[in-house]
């Protein structure tokens, strides 16, 4: 038994203690620090018999090879109907993970079966863990077991942020009869090949590895089963720094692990179908409340799938239940965000909203033919970082936005925040072209953006001071006039460059920037892209040395307002490190490389090769 039923024991009545204290109306500061210090499943359980839920923590679920996966099942005390499901597949351990076990407490307490399933070959279950090999169909064998129960009503509906979100989708594409209703959040990365993004698990940009996420996740939770041991302790900040890419993960966890899969698999190999990503040839029908922050890494990704979703809906003559939250905030922090007031540097105002309100709505709508399911709530919902306001919108981009072309120009000296880039309306009237050296033995720093889940403790992600990066003679800098209005900004970024370089491949990263009147530079949103993919990831084409091309650059999408009297500016570089890997400029494959060559880059801009920034405006 994982508990004892020997209720007159000390260590129990201790916990019981302690669940009265962060259960109870004493000050937050209390409850957060016997939160701290008592695990989170003890809590949990014993809230049991305070909000009328009882729990067994040792299901079995065979899968159709036989494997088993493990689960925790938590259901309303004396309930005799039949009920709704609420499941979370994850791979962080079903008996430790705060996710997930707030997620059993709130849903359980609320009149729902909750089921907490460690994925397969994690933790507790059998078998091997790729993500998301089995994705699909461990899912709909799990939803046809809760089916199965004399205590479900038929109904499920699947929830939690980044991997516990993205495997909602992975499931979705099964289409499920049972698959009622779900609540994915900051899940990007279950996108695959569709709409030719090729992100795979949100670790991969425009072609190229999100390194510090990818090595810091994969470190942490890429073992292929769970009884490998774990990490050696690293200094991580110096381990990102080695090459190859490849051998990162296995110089500090030598148990095998999916990470050298996924780093070293080309993009359009056949090996990436086996993982269940969603593709062009999925349709996605299960009603969505879709929630993401603008500093997440897979947010571009988060609306292609919801774009995705709307399309094939449309398509087929059918109108899904979608709802689309994008709020400040960083990978998964939300509601930290919206109840801290700051986003980076940025002071924020109004920012918070009802999420478990609206989780609760969302499934007793759907899941128990309760209420009115959010139907008030717009297809979009975003928050305009600058303006501290919440907006909506039926589509997106949003409806009323206008796109504004702001041209590069210099006098062929844009280096650094010194130098003489400019941005504006009108095209150059010179022919010009700035040029820069990329060396990949000393690679721009990251500085804020969409830093995610590196474990390096001084990293900080969203918009900080970009000072440091700004100094660098290997950044392009172009800045605007002063505004003499506000300039609000809703919708997805790009940069499109004429660029050339002394090297067969590169990579460009464009990031726009505000600058305050006192000098500060914030960064706003950022991409980048690796060359040899600008024709598209399926069309992979080095470069021919010393030859102008043209390129897009995918900057994700935001919703920022640039105050009257302040600019901004856009930064253009080849690297920024270690949020992504760096590329060697060889031409060859990359991540099992050591060797680098220095690449003079050069971005054009006059008649006829122009580069521009493109801004959607909503006035």
């Amino acid at each position: 038994m994982l508990f004892s039923h020997n209720w007159r024991s000390p260590v129990l009545l201790l916990i019981l203690l302690c669940v009265a204290l962060t259960t109870s109306l004493f000050i937050p500061s209390v409850r957060r620090f016997v939160r701290s210090v008592v695990p989170e499943l003890w809590i949990v359980h014993v809230n049991g018999f305070r909000l009328g839920y009882r729990a067994d923590y040792d299901v079995r679920i065979s899968m159709p090879d036989g494997v088993q996966l493990a689960a925790s099942l938590y259901r309303p005390s004396g309930s005799a109907g039949k009920l709704g499901t609420v499941l979370v597949r994850l791979p962080y351990g079903r008996l430790k993970y705060g996710e997930g076990l707030r997620a059993a407490e709130f849903f359980a307490a609320n009149g729902y079966a909750v089921l907490i399933q460690d994925m397969r070959g994690t933790f507790g279950s059998g078998g091997e863990f790729v993500p998301y090999r089995f994705g699909t169909s461990d899912g709909v064998a799990t939803l046809d077991w809760i089916v199965a129960q004399s205590w479900s009503n038929g109904k499920v509906g699947t929830y939690g942020c980044s991997a516990l979100g993205e495997i909602q989708y992975v499931l979705a594409r099964a289409r499920h009869p049972a698959h009622a209703a779900m609540i994915p959040i900051g899940a990007g990365g279950a996108m695959g090949t569709a709409l030719g993004r090729y992100s795979y698990f949100g670790v991969f940009e425009g072609g190229i590895f999100q390194l510090s996420s990818g090595f810091g996740w994969f470190l942490e939770n890429g073992a292929k089963v769970p009884s490998a041991t774990a990490a050696n302790a690293i200094d991580i900040a110096a381990a990102l720094r080695g090459l190859p890419v490849v051998d990162l993960v296995k110089r500090a966890r030598t148990a095998p692990n999916s990470y050298e899969e996924f780093v070293r698999t080309p993009l359009t190999d056949p090996y990436w179908k086996t993982l269940d990503y969603v593709s062009d040839d999925d349709r996605l029908v299960t009603p969505a409340l879709i929630i993401n922050t603008w500093g997440d890494q897979t947010l571009g990704d988060t609306l292609a799938l919801a774009k995705l979703t709307s399309d094939r809906s449309s398509s087929s003559g059918l109108t899904l239940p979608q709802h689309v939250v994008i709020a400040p905030g960083t990978h998964c922090h939300h509601e930290e965000t919206g109840m801290s007031g700051e986003f980076g540097d940025l002071k924020l105002s109004d920012a918070g909203q009802p999420y478990f309100e609206w989780y609760l709505q969302w499934f007793d709508y759907w899941l128990r033919g309760k209420g009115s399911g959010l139907s008030d709530m717009p297809a979009y919902l975003y928050y305009v970082l600058g303006e501290n306001r919440w907006l909506t919108a039926s589509s997106w981009p949003p409806e009323g936005v206008r796109i504004e072309r702001w041209y590069l120009d210099s006098g062929g000296h844009a280096n650094s925040v010194r130098g003489d880039g400019t941005l504006s309306r009108a095209l150059p009237q010179s022919a010009s072209h700035d040029e820069f050296r990329y060396d990949p033995m000393h690679p721009v720093p990251s500085r804020g953006g969409p830093l995610c889940c590196s474990g390096i403790p001084a990293d900080r992600a969203g918009p900080v001071d970009q000072h440091e990066v700004e100094e660098r003679d290997d950044v392009l800098i172009y800045t605007s006039p002063i505004q003499p209005e506000p300039l609000r900004i809703a919708g997805p970024l790009r940069a499109m460059l004429s660029v050339s370089s002394s090297a067969r491949d590169t990579d460009f990263v464009a990031r726009l920037v505000h600058v305050w009147p006192d000098g500060r530079a914030t960064n706003i949103q950022e991409g980048a892209l690796r060359a040899r993919y600008r024709h598209g990831i399926d069309q992979p084409a080095l470069l021919t040395p010393g030859q102008p091309t043209e390129l897009t650059i995918d900057m994700r999408s935001i919703a920022y307002l640039v105050p009257k009297g302040h600019r901004f500016r856009l930064h253009i570089t080849s690297s920024t490190f270690p949020r992504l890997e760096r590329n060697l400029n060889t031409g060859g494959r990359n991540y099992d490389e050591s060797i680098g060559v220095i690449a003079v880059n050069n971005v054009h801009h006059d008649k006829t090769l122009t580069s521009f920034l493109e801004l959607p405006v909503l006035p």
